[in-house]
């Protein structure tokens, strides 16, 4: 499975704030914008964030 960061890029000064990290950065940026509509705000765009994919390093895994 890939995972990705996500980080809203705030410009002029170029500053990452952390969102989230999801398995669909599409799909997580249609929830965002569909929560923020509701909250009467409005939507962002896809290039307003900066997508990273990451490679985790589970130690930990549950037993099934």
């Amino acid at each position: 499975m890939k995972l990705y960061n996500i980080f809203y890029t705030d410009y002029p000064d170029y500053t990452h704030k952390y969102e989230c990290t999801t398995d669909n950065p599409k799909k997580w940026l249609e929830e965002h914008n569909k929560n923020r509509v509701a909250d009467g705000q409005s939507v962002e765009m896809a290039d307003e964030f900066d997508v990273q994919e990451i490679t985790p390093i589970i130690f930990n895994k549950e037993s099934k």
